[in-house]
């Protein structure tokens, strides 16, 4: 958008001179910068410093697009650049800044400075050159790349960059086109025309109105005459002559419909007929057009063939996302998932569906049409006699019409769990009958479990659990119940081929390790398993939720009588003497303790082979991020790897992670210092306190009472060696200027560390 900053006074006075080089001004004070400007006083005159240290002004009034900066000095207003650069003296009695910043579109950028003196207005660039002298009754922004000027009550334009005048001003108005990119309506009188941007006349004073037909690069645009209206070229040529009411766009950037005494037909370019002016409305859907006769609705394609004949109550047009097209000239939406439009026809209360050519692929016989996409692929979903089915984009039968509901395709909520699925889990929809779920496999396009469920949960790749208020089972991926209608028991798949059974008899639980065929493996009287006891702390974030399972080989057996219990797959028992614990296996890798002292017992990281991998050294082990782990040693913390290997010594006081930066915060002995993602130290811990600026990626540090600024290279970009530091309060993307204290004087510093010729005994 345009920033506008109209500034009026009747003074004119000269400008003012930068600070570089020059004395030093000694103010009464000097206050925090906020932005580009800070307050201070001069001889007892309040004024506002701009951030480049050199321009000073009594107000600064507007703020525009590339730091531009509008301002008064002694009544006369000047504008000038983030460099402090004035290219508008302060001797005008307005100031206007007009620009546009866009980084989508950079090609609709500009900025501009729009001047009056004594009445008369003229432009100045973003570098100080004069465009337009100040001769005109009003100058404006035309478009990106032309000013429009006027001058005698009438007006004419002028290129931005040059200033050279391309149309002497001689029109009522002229006017950016929106019918034809980078041309201008001309108009004078009731009359309209089109210029091109260099001055030459495409379009004569002959016409009363120009109208956009909705399509973005489109050779064509209406035009009114004489009360009617037709279709004109770009080039100026009428190619279809004004007798009609009205003209609009087509199903096709070359086909356009007609009206004449409220019935619409449909023309090409070359004026060519295509269908009589036979229907009552029209109404766009995307690369086609739905028709009206009477109340019958049909569709005509691109081609500007009726494809659907009018014969139907409704029609709704589904574009590739499975949306209901709606009205407009939207172009080329139907191939984001590489499917035509389907068009779904109603008669009465049934409907059917229709093909991008017209084929009727589904007879009007369901209560619902819906196109859906499930994981990027094309579905038709329908209802007939209250049920539901999924079909694929030709027609054919995917999931047949007997399920009251698929769950993944609605709102309907149901107990399904996939996340444990192999990688063919997008295979496999649950279908729905009375409250209760099934399975289906698409793929296949057969049915895996019936819908009578209460909930269906993925142990892994090969199966699946099975709940019906308390009664468990357990089900292969191709549907075969292996383990089934056991009341108050559980299964849980602990690996592909091995399950373990929670049976309750007698009142009492027992733990089993079976296989597939339902041998007993492994049982023990004291072993109560549970899907949530399992040590989590070496896994990444994204396996805490599994449930316990095999990893190399072994599957730890809690609450047994023997301390730090395993069995491999076969049910042999493992056991890891001369350690107090030992946690479940992730990779390979273990939590293991043993103990130091009667009161104290030592942590570190054990592998399959007994090895150790981290020394038992550690008081406490706690997750930091997902890939490491912050551990306790006495006093201190360190930070290792979940692999077992170090990234940080344990040698610091505390440890953090700033934000989202790759980047450490560690004490010791009370000081602060920051360490990167390699481990490397970036800052030692010598500081009183270092604080991150996020906005920035600078940090403000504290050395000795004494303040400064770093970057997160460990590069000081201000030396700690300054009594206060006050840093830009508003300064989005920077901290400066900053206002120092160094003795008893205040000055400014930028991002440089040089200082500005401005200094006080005093701070606002």
């Amino acid at each position: 958008m345009r920033n506008y900053g109209m500034l009026t006074l009747a003074l004119c006075m000269n400008g003012i001179n930068a600070y570089a080089q020059q004395a030093p001004v000694i103010a009464d004070y000097l206050g925090e910068f906020e932005g580009q400007e800070a307050p201070i006083m001069i001889q007892h005159k309040k004024q506002y410093l701009h951030s480049s240290g050199a321009v000073v002004t009594d107000k600064m009034v507007n703020f525009g697009f590339y730091r531009l900066v509008a301002g008064v000095k002694n009544n006369a207003y000047g504008a000038f650049n983030d460099a402090g650069k004035v290219i508008a003296p302060f001797r005008y009695d307005e100031v206007n800044l007009e620009a546009e910043e866009d980084n989508a579109y950079p090609q609709q950028n500009y900025a501009v400075v729009i001047v009056r003196d004594h009445g008369r207005y003229g432009a100045v660039d973003s570098l100080g050159k004069v465009i337009c002298p100040t001769v005109y009754n009003e100058i404006a922004v035309l478009d990106p790349h032309l000013l429009k000027i006027k001058k005698d009550g009438l007006w004419g334009w002028a290129d931005m960059k040059t200033g050279q005048v391309l149309q002497a001003p001689q029109y009522d108005e002229v006017d950016q086109s929106y019918v034809l990119e980078g041309a201008v309506q001309i108009s004078k009188g009731r009359k309209v025309g089109l210029a091109a941007a260099d001055g030459p006349i495409i379009v004569p004073l002959e016409y009363e109105g120009f109208d956009y037909l909705g399509y973005e690069g489109s050779p064509f645009f209406g035009y009114t005459k004489q009360g009617k209206t037709g279709i004109m070229h770009k080039n100026g040529t009428p190619v279809i002559p004004a007798i009609y009411d009205k003209c609009s766009h087509g199903p096709g950037p070359d086909i356009f419909a007609v009206t004449q005494q409220d019935k619409t037909g449909f023309v090409n370019a070359a004026g060519k007929l295509l269908l009589p002016l036979q229907y009552t409305n029209v109404e766009s859907l995307g690369n086609f057009v739905k028709v009206t006769m009477g109340n019958k609705k049909g569709v005509v394609n691109a081609a500007g063939q009726e494809i659907i004949p009018a014969q139907y109550d409704d029609i709704k047009s589904f574009d590739g996302g499975g949306l209901i097209a709606g009205v407009g000239p939207v172009r080329n939406a139907y191939n984001d998932h590489g499917m035509a439009p389907y068009f779904a026809v109603t008669r009465g209360t049934t409907m059917g569906l229709f093909d991008s050519k017209g084929k009727q692929i589904l007879p009007v016989a369901y209560t619902d049409i819906n196109v859906v996409i499930y994981h990027n692929q094309a579905y038709i979903a329908v209802q007939q006699a209250g049920k539901t089915g999924l079909l694929d984009s030709r027609g054919q039968t995917v999931i047949p019409v007997a399920y009251e509901d698929i769950p993944v395709l609605s709102t309907t909520t149901y107990l399904y769990n996939d996340a444990n699925a192999g990688t063919d889990k997008d295979d496999f929809l649950p279908v729905a009958n009375d409250g209760r779920i099934g399975l289906f496999n698409i793929a296949t396009r057969k049915e895996i479990l019936p819908p009578k469920y209460e909930g269906i949960e993925w142990q892994n790749s090969q199966l699946m659990s099975l709940r019906n208020g308390d009664t468990a089972s357990l089900a292969t991926r191709n549907g075969a119940i292996i383990r089934g209608g056991r009341q108050y028991g559980f299964f849980t798949a602990v690996d592909t081929n091995r399950i373990v059974e929670r049976r309750y008899d007698n009142n009492e639980s027992v733990s089993v390790l079976t296989d597939m065929a339902g041998n007993v493996l492994y049982t023990n009287t004291y072993w109560e398993f549970r899907d949530d006891q399992v040590t989590r702390l070496l896994m990444p974030v994204n396996a805490k939720s599994d449930h316990p399972h095999f990893d190399s080989g072994l599957l730890k057996i809690w609450n047994a009588s023997r301390k730090n219990l395993f069995v491999d797959t076969n049910g042999k028992e493992v056991v890891f003497e001369g350690y107090s614990f030992v946690g479940d296996f992730h990779n390979g890798l273990a939590l293991a303790g043993r103990e130091g002292t009667p009161d104290q017992e030592l942590f570190g990281i054990i592998n399959r082979n007994r090895e150790i991998v981290y020394p038992m050294t550690l008081d406490d082990m706690a997750a930091f991020n997902d890939s490491l782990l912050i551990v306790t040693k006495g006093k201190q913390v360190g930070l290792i790897r979940k692999d077992g290997s170090t990234f940080l010594p344990s040698v610091y006081e505390t440890i953090s992670a700033i934000y989202q930066e790759p980047l450490f915060k560690v004490t010791s002995k009370e000081k602060e210092g920051l360490v990167d993602a390699n481990g490397k130290v970036i800052l030692p811990p010598v500081f009183d306190y270092i604080s991150y600026r996020e906005r920035t990626g600078l940090l403000e540090v504290s050395k000795d009472g004494k303040k400064g600024v770093a970057d997160t290279s460990g590069k000081m970009r201000i030396p700690a060696k300054y009594d206060e530091l006050y840093t830009n309060r508003r300064g989005d993307d920077s901290l400066f200027p900053i206002l120092v204290k160094e003795g008893k004087w205040y000055f400014y510093l930028d991002a440089n560390g040089q200082a500005f010729r401005y200094k006080s005994l005093k701070r606002q």
